[in-house]
């Protein structure tokens, strides 16, 4: 019981501070390096079930891949894949929660732009994802435990 306890909170430091990283990277480059999504990859490899881990990554990830391609680059590779690396981590059910709550929260971080500037000025701005999605990796990840 104590190992697995060690286990979950060492996976829980290791993925908050991966998807801090990822954040910081998007907020300032707009990119999302693949060596990150890998390492969550790997984070999710120390607490590892086959099924859940195997279903989350295709159940969190292949939305984010039909978005990338409709939305004509607005959303990039580098949001899929680390989507699918937190859905490895998260199993379906919770990386499911982790993009409800940061898409929840990137809505409204807009709607409060729109307020803020008007519409036409929330269409046009574009906001890094990593930080709201992580925001819910983080909050999903919590209510896992």
């Amino acid at each position: 019981m104590n190992e697995l306890l060690s286990a979950m909170v060492l996976q829980g430091v290791l993925f908050t501070a991966l998807l801090v990283s990822a954040s910081i990277h998007d907020l300032k480059t707009r990119q999302i390096p693949n060596g990150l999504s890998l390492a969550i990859v790997g984070v999710g490899l120390l607490h590892f079930s086959p099924i859940p881990a195997f279903a989350g990554l295709l159940v969190t990830g292949l939305p984010y891949l039909f978005a990338a391609v409709l939305s004509k680059g607005k959303i990039g590779g580098g949001d899929m894949k680390l989507m699918a690396a937190c859905g490895f981590v998260l199993g379906p059910a919770c990386g499911t929660l982790q993009s409800i709550i940061g898409l929840t929260l990137v809505l409204l971080v807009a709607v409060g732009i729109g307020i803020r500037s008007g519409y036409s000025i929330a269409k046009e701005t574009a906001l890094p994802l990593a930080p709201f999605l992580s925001a819910g990796g983080v909050l999903a990840f919590l209510i896992s435990l």
